[in-house]
């Protein structure tokens, strides 16, 4: 009697080597393709003084033309300040002795766009580009207070009023400044509020031009 040899569904060595080959490769691949689409959200565009990034739990020497990715901290020295150019155009001051995180940016075709940042301490002024032309939520998340920008040049920063949060619209559309305590929105340009601890923000006044000198001294390079 003859048996015949049953032959495994997958008994092709070179084609089940290629597979695993294949699959290796793509593992290999994927984070360094993550991070190229972290790291599509835009560029340095000048540095003055001294700036460092802390990336991945590692600290870098930027340097400018180099891309920035989704996670980036930014710190810089009493003498540091740092310009960021985003693909929608948005552009992003860092002050001088300031922390300021990219935590999160989108752009969507169907969707809402996302831009999602923190000021941990000192100053920052965001020109916003295209991306709040459409649906979108764009942020800056501090200790004291949440910045939420409907297309607009804002700055806001510490260091203008002992513990507390200033935050001015120098044109656009308006920005509004919310705690858990309240809420305002500066409609016009010019208009300022403060935001200490647990409290609500100021109404918003008019700021007097020797405190927007100050408040623009602080993300202008010496």
């Amino acid at each position: 009697m003859v048996h015949a040899r049953l032959k495994p569904p997958f008994e092709s060595k070179p084609l089940m080597r290629a597979a695993i080959f294949i699959l290796v490769g793509f593992l290999t691949i994927l984070p360094t393709l993550s991070h190229a689409r972290a790291c599509r959200m835009g560029k340095i565009a000048q540095l003055h003084g001294e700036v460092s990034v802390l990336r991945a739990n590692q600290q870098i020497s930027p340097s400018e033309g180099q891309a920035v990715c989704i996670g980036d901290r930014v710190s810089t020295g009493a003498n540091g300040v740092a310009n960021f150019h985003l693909r929608d155009g948005t552009k992003i001051t860092v002050g001088k002795s300031s922390e300021f995180v990219f935590d999160e940016y989108r752009i969507y075709r169907q969707r809402p766009n996302i831009a999602l940042f923190t000021l941990l301490k000192g100053a920052f002024r965001s020109v916003t580009g295209f991306m709040t032309v459409r649906p979108h939520r764009y942020e800056v998340r501090t200790a004291t207070a949440t910045l939420g920008v409907r297309g607009t040049d804002f700055w806001g920063g510490y260091g203008l009023t002992e513990n507390g949060l200033d935050v001015i619209m120098l044109e656009g559309h308006g920005v509004y400044v919310k705690t858990a305590q309240g809420q305002v929105e500066l409609d016009r340009p010019g208009l300022g509020t403060t935001v200490l601890p647990e409290q609500s923000p100021t109404v918003p006044v008019v700021w007097e031009q020797e405190k927007v000198q100050r408040a623009v001294a602080t993300i202008t390079h010496d």
